[in-house]
């Protein structure tokens, strides 16, 4: 009894210590519920005992395609006489959960309350799950709070599912603290809270933290699977840290833990990004030895890399292994090698990707039509552009800004201006809002072209609106001004770019320079090119030649 107690009043420790973190305030004292937590009748055990004895059997759950079925399969479960026990409405449960109707769950637990069928840890625990899938961490901390008054004990997944419900609010250091209070309680945390954690702090950047959790794990004698392996090494790799992932990678191979195709698919990226090709291929190779089948994924990530290297006979016998060893390519695959091909200039070879991809049933996506666009355009084939881009209504694709950007940037470089209006125009009317990529597009445009004055409305009407200028957009509009010897407006330009908090960079400064000098006024281009090093924007040759 002494130690129920002592167990009791710990888990009560968590609970206060989790409530005080979310600014829950339980409506019974602490001493009350500690009187309830003592209750433990001979009743309530027996009943408990023929529960446990029901979760013994408990296999396979119930499945469910459509909510109707369910709803009709709870309806027929509680008239029922006698009523099942919570054994079978937590598998009727379980299975809503995993077609993620949450919100119904909630509802049905409180229909099985009123019918007064006994609920268990298990139960409570579900509706923990279901509270923090929802974002209301708060209310499932108040489950926390009625498992403690029925008498109840949580276990590891009451605690990883609040810790879940934390992180799915972004709350990490909340969820830290709870982790650590749990630990220092007594509970000794599963993989799955371990793994939950981990994958938290490694989605905010703070892989580090991460790594010393899981030095944190060994020492305390867990034994992390490759699932938390796999959460590090892909936090590592996105944090560019490729030599300390292959650390970890080395410390598993060590310990017996046998990596797994993503181990291999995140790594291969990582080094790929740090433009590591040779250890990437030699980790491929690795993998075959091992007899782990890479899957798309894995392929794709060669292909793209060998493609974007300019090396499309070595990323076409990439393909054809991968369509030896049974893996079919998707569109990832086929927009790589288009888009090597394009890089390339070759859009016929492009082309015929494309049209190889649709005849084996691989329908294109927004970005493969996206990739092929961008390809004729910088060929100079802009009606092909243009029809393509007509085409993806008709295969119920809706174009995105990406895919009119595109399209705009190719029409004011062929110098087809009124198009590109148009388009702009049509983009709006789509209900596809135009960002800041898309009217600086059109504001270079009016500038090569010469149209200054328009040019300068767009501009003005760019600062009115949510979409403020940045240095890009005022390096376009202060050049141009200055190239047509309308210094006046290019120096008002440069001193608002600078009153905005921006920095320019020495080609705006040097165009500045130019200009000034092309009036006469050389004192003032001296005086511009003293400012530029005191604003810690070192002047470059060209604006040294300028002054000579």
């Amino acid at each position: 009894m002494a130690m129920a107690m002592k167990r009791q009043s710990v888990v009560m420790a968590i609970s206060s210590s989790a409530s005080t973190l979310l600014g829950f305030h339980s409506q019974r004292s602490q001493t009350e519920m500690g009187m309830i937590c003592c209750l433990h009748t001979s009743t309530i055990s027996l009943s408990r005992s023929r529960i446990r004895s029901g979760r013994q059997s408990y296999q396979k759950g119930c499945s469910f395609t459509n909510i109707e079925d369910a709803l009709f399969s709870f309806n027929h479960m509680i008239h029922k006489h006698p009523l099942p026990c919570i054994v079978e409405f937590d598998k009727l449960l379980s299975a809503l959960v995993r077609i993620k109707h949450y919100g119904t769950v909630l509802s049905l637990s409180k229909r099985i309350e009123l019918l007064r069928i006994e609920r268990d840890v298990f139960h409570f625990n579900i509706l923990i799950n279901c509270f923090s899938r929802l974002q209301r961490v708060d209310f499932a901390f108040s489950v926390l709070g009625k498992i403690i008054k029925l008498g109840f004990e949580p276990d590891a997944v009451t605690f990883s599912s609040l810790i879940n419900g934390l992180c799915f609010e972004d709350k990490f250091a909340r969820a830290m603290e709870f982790f650590d209070d749990m630990v220092a309680s007594g509970y000794q945390p599963n993989l799955h809270t371990y793994n939950t954690i981990i994958k938290g702090f490694c989605k905010i950047g703070k892989t580090t933290v991460a790594v010393g959790l899981l030095k944190k794990m060994d020492k305390a004698g867990g034994r992390p699977d490759i699932v938390i392996y796999n959460t590090i090494i892909d936090g590592l790799c996105k944090d560019r840290l490729v030599n300390e992932a292959l650390d970890i990678f080395s410390e598993i191979k060590g310990k017996g833990v046998r990596p797994d195709v993503f181990t291999f698919s995140i790594l291969m990226h990582g080094l790929c990004n740090s433009d590591q090709k040779e250890e990437a291929s030699a980790l491929f190779n690795e993998m075959m030895s091992l007899n782990i089948m890479p899957d798309v994924v894995t392929f794709n990530i060669l292909v793209d890399k060998l493609c974007k290297e300019g090396m499309l006979s070595e990323a076409q016998g990439i393909i054809k292994i991968m369509i030896e060893k049974g893996v079919e390519p998707n569109y990832a695959t086929y927009n790589s090698l288009m888009n090597g091909y394009c890089l390339q200039n070759k859009v016929f070879e492009a082309r015929m990707v494309f049209d190889a991809m649709i005849s084996k049933g691989c329908m294109p996506n927004v970005v493969s039509y996206n990739i092929l666009i961008n390809g004729y355009c910088k060929a100079q084939r802009i009606d092909e552009a243009r029809e393509l881009f007509d085409e993806m209504s008709f295969r119920g694709l809706i174009p995105n800004t990406f895919n009119y950007n595109t399209l705009i940037s190719g029409l004011c470089q062929a110098g087809r201006h009124c198009e590109a209006k148009e388009l702009f125009k049509d983009m709006q009317a789509q209900g596809c809002s135009p960002d800041l990529v898309t009217c600086t597009i059109l504001l270079d445009g009016l500038c090569k072209l010469g149209y200054l004055d328009n040019a300068l409305r767009l501009f003005r009407a760019m600062q009115d609106s949510c979409l403020k200028p940045n240095l890009v957009t005022y390096d376009i509009l202060i050049r141009a001004m200055y190239k047509s010897g309308n210094l006046k407006t290019a120096r008002e330009l440069f001193m608002e770019c600078t009153f905005n908090g921006l920095q320019p960079d020495a080609r705006v400064s040097t165009a500045i320079i130019n200009g000034l000098c092309r009036d006469d006024l050389v004192d003032e281009a001296y005086k511009a090119l003293r400012k530029m090093e005191e604003d810690s924007c070192p002047p470059d040759v060209c604006s040294y030649n300028v002054i000579v």
